[in-house]
C-alpha cells in the first residue's frame, strides 16, 4: 500500500511503489492508423530511450527496482523493440545493446539527435536498461475489452456486481482527480490508498443494495421492437398530444417502455423484487399521477371557458401533465432508483392498461373511447 501513480509527470504514467514492488515508468502510444508505434526509426522509440537513460543515469535513481513499459494497442511483430523485449539473459542484453548502437548510426536525419544521445551513455547502463524494458502490445491486454477483463480480475469484482458502472466510476475518479491537480498547476499524482478508499465506497454502495438496475446503455433495442409499439395504447395516448412517430419524446417513451419491461422481467426471474413490492411501486406511481392530473385538469377546465382553441389547450395541458409526471424516479422496495427508464417506462405501462386508469390528455378517456 502507499504507492503513487503519476499521469504526465516524469513519464506518460509512473508508479512509485512501496513495500518491495517495482517502480514503473510507462510510455503509452495509442494509434488508430496503420503505423506501428516504437518502430526502428521512430522518434517514439529513440526519444523514449533517451528519457529513460537520462533518468537512469541519475545517482539517486533506483534502476535495480524499476521497470520500463512500452505500451501500445498495436501488435508489434518485429524490430528493435521486440529484440529489446525478448532480451532476458545477460548475453541477450549485450547483443541487443550492440544492435541498438549499430542501428543508431543509420537512422534518418530527423531522428539522429536522439540516436546520438542514446550512444553517449555508458554501454553498461544501456544494457541494464534493456534488461528492465517490457513491451505490452495488442497481444497483452493493453486495450479494449481484454484490458477491462484484466482489470475486473485484478479488482476481484464478482459477477453479481455491475462491472461497467464500477469501471466508469473508477475511471471518472481518476479523470476528475487528475484534472483537479492540473487546474491547480500541480502534478497529477494519484494515491493508491485514495483509489482503494473510493473503490471500497463504490462496493459498499452496491453491496447494500437489494437490487441493481441495468444501465440503459446495456439494454439494446432493435428498430423492429420499437416500431412494433406504434399501435399500442400508451403510444396512442401520446398521439393525443400531437406527437408524431418521429418525435424524440415519443421515441424515448417507447424506449423507456421497452427497457422497463426488460428490467421488470429480469427482477421477476432473479427474484430480487417481490410481486407485492412491484405492485406497491405501481400504486405509488398512480397516487402521484392522480395529484398531478387533478391539478392540471382543474386548470384545463377553467381555461376552457376563455380559450379560443380547445384542441390545442388539451394538447398543451396534456404535455404539461406528461412532462411533470415523468420528471421523477420512484423508489422501489424502499431503495432509491437510479435509472429514469424504470419509472417512466412503468408510467407508460400503466397508460397501456385498457381500463384507462391513467392518461395524459385531460380528456384521454373520452378521446380514446371515441377512437375505438
Amino acid at each position: 500500500m502507499g504507492a503513487l501513480v503519476g499521469i504526465e509527470t516524469e513519464d506518460d504514467v509512473v508508479r512509485i511503489a512501496k513495500d518491495g514492488e517495482n517502480h514503473i515508468y510507462e510510455q503509452d502510444k495509442h494509434s488508430i492508423s496503420n503505423n506501428i508505434p516504437f518502430g526502428d526509426n521512430s522518434k517514439d522509440l529513440w526519444n523514449t530511450l533517451c528519457i529513460w537513460l537520462q533518468a537512469s543515469a541519475e545517482p539517486e535513481f533506483d534502476l535495480d527496482n524499476t521497470e520500463f513499459h512500452l505500451v501500445t494497442n498495436k501488435i508489434v511483430r518485429d524490430g528493435l523493440v521486440v529484440l529489446i523485449a525478448e532480451a532476458n539473459s545477460d548475453q541477450d542484453c549485450i547483443t541487443c545493446s550492440d544492435t541498438i548502437r549499430t542501428h543508431a548510426a543509420n537512422v534518418p536525419d530527423g531522428i539522429k539527435k536522439y540516436a546520438d544521445k542514446v550512444c553517449e551513455y555508458d554501454i553498461n547502463l544501456l544494457r541494464k536498461l534493456v534488461s528492465k524494458i517490457v513491451l505490452c502490445d495488442g497481444n497483452n491486454s493493453s486495450h479494449g475489452n481484454k484490458l477491462k477483463e484484466e482489470i475486473k480480475s485484478l479488482l476481484h469484482i464478482s459477477e453479481s456486481l455491475p462491472f461497467e458502472e464500477i469501471y466508469n466510476s473508477l475511471l471518472g475518479w481518476v479523470h476528475s482527480t487528475a484534472m483537479h491537480c492540473w487546474r491547480n498547476n500541480k502534478p497529477a499524482w494519484l494515491s493508491r490508498d485514495k483509489f482503494t478508499e473510493h473503490y471500497q465506497k463504490i462496493l459498499t454502495r452496491y453491496n447494500l443494495k437489494r437490487f441493481i438496475e441495468t444501465d440503459k446503455s446495456l439494454i439494446t433495442l432493435s428498430l423492429v421492437d420499437k416500431e412494433s409499439q406504434y399501435n399500442e395504447l400508451f403510444v396512442r395516448q401520446l398521439y393525443l398530444l400531437a406527437l408524431e412517430q418521429d418525435d424524440n419524446l415519443l421515441i424515448s417513451s417507447i424506449e423507456d417502455y421497452l427497457r422497463c419491461n426488460h428490467e421488470r422481467t429480469r427482477f421477476s426471474i432473479e427474484g430480487d423484487i417481490t410481486k407485492e413490492e412491484m405492485d406497491r411501486f405501481d400504486q405509488n406511481l398512480m397516487d402521484r399521477w392522480e395529484i398531478i392530473f387533478a391539478q392540471y385538469d382543474r386548470k384545463y377546465k377553467r381555461s376552457l371557458k376563455t380559450c379560443t382553441d380547445a384542441s390545442i389547450l388539451g394538447e398543451d395541458m396534456g404535455m404539461e401533465i406528461l412532462t411533470k409526471t415523468l420528471e421523477h424516479r420512484e423508489p422501489l422496495a424502499n431503495q432509491p432508483t437510479e435509472q429514469y427508464y424504470l419509472t417512466r417506462g412503468s408510467y407508460h405501462r400503466l397508460a397501456n392498461n385498457k381500463q384507462l386508469a391513467l392518461g395524459w390528455h385531460p380528456e384521454f378517456k373520452l378521446l380514446l373511447k371515441q377512437g375505438e
